[in-house]
């Protein structure tokens, strides 16, 4: 059968189902023809993207390709399809999906078995010794002022009571109690956690520390070992560990056997 007649087949069969060449568009943009099978993709990926049942929506999923045409047509007028820098970033960006779609389906994905999750976990606290604090302090503004509490505390006063009365720090209605903090937590006020560091249980610092807040008169009410953070808290951390390191165990036998010969110096 020649080609012409293969033609006068489909349109007669066309005619005969009352379906027509023109059927297949459902609108049309300034003369530019959106199909039913373009609606169909994009609602499929917006579906897909907005994670919700927009089935109801196809009317207005139409509304949103005119509207994407349009603005189109004014990125085609203004040239920024043709930017050179724009083109190159969505390169990159179309190569980071096709690498995250590799990825997804490689064994980088495959869930981590719990127990090498458990052993890794039983690794990482076996030697796990942090000393937790607990401590009150009093907030002033000069060092004379904390030498003066300082002395009312050698003869007597309580320290409750001269923080409540005082200390300008937030803690000064608790008596000055900060909780229990480890040496972690006192980081950014490294001369705080060395006053910390030497005092005994039940003993405060008999010179004035300086901070950025302040004066301090410490006082080291009890002092722990912390437990170690149960597993159910470390599981996310070990768990992107163990998938970083098969990414790149995958990605080190993908060199293994290629051929790489790098000219750079």
């Amino acid at each position: 059968m020649s080609a012409l007649k293969y033609v006068f087949v489909f349109l007669l069969l066309a005619g005969i189902s009352g379906i027509s060449m023109a059927d297949d568009v459902v609108a049309t943009v300034n003369g530019h023809k959106i199909t039913k099978q373009q609606l169909d993709r994009y609602f499929q990926y917006r579906q897909a993207t907005t994670k919700q049942d927009i089935s109801h929506d196809e009317k207005a999923v139409l509304e949103e390709l005119i509207n994407r045409e349009l603005l189109m047509e004014q990125v085609r007028k203004k040239k920024i399809d043709k930017n050179k820098d724009l083109n190159y970033a969505i390169e990159q960006q179309k190569t980071d999906v096709y690498i995250q779609t590799l990825l997804r389906e490689s064994d980088v994905a495959k869930p981590i078995p719990d127990d090498e999750v458990k052993k890794i976990y039983d690794d990482k606290v076996k030697d796990h010794k942090v000393k937790e604090f607990k401590i009150s302090h009093i907030l002033v503004k000069t060092e004379q002022e904390a030498k003066d509490i300082i002395a009312e505390l050698d003869g007597g006063a309580k320290f409750a009571d001269l923080a409540k009365t005082k200390s300008s720090g937030p803690s000064a209605k608790e008596g000055g109690e900060l909780g229990w903090l480890n040496a972690g937590q006192l980081n950014n006020m490294p001369s705080f956690a060395q006053a910390v560091s030497e005092l005994k249980k039940g003993s405060y610092t008999k010179k004035p520390v300086e901070t950025k807040y302040g004066w301090h008169v410490v006082m080291l009410e009890d002092e722990r070992e912390s437990p170690p953070p149960s597993l159910d808290e470390l599981r996310n951390q070990i768990v992107a560990a163990l998938r970083q390191r098969k990414l790149q165990e995958y990605v080190k036998d993908l060199r293994d056997h290629a051929k790489i010969d790098i000219k750079m110096k």
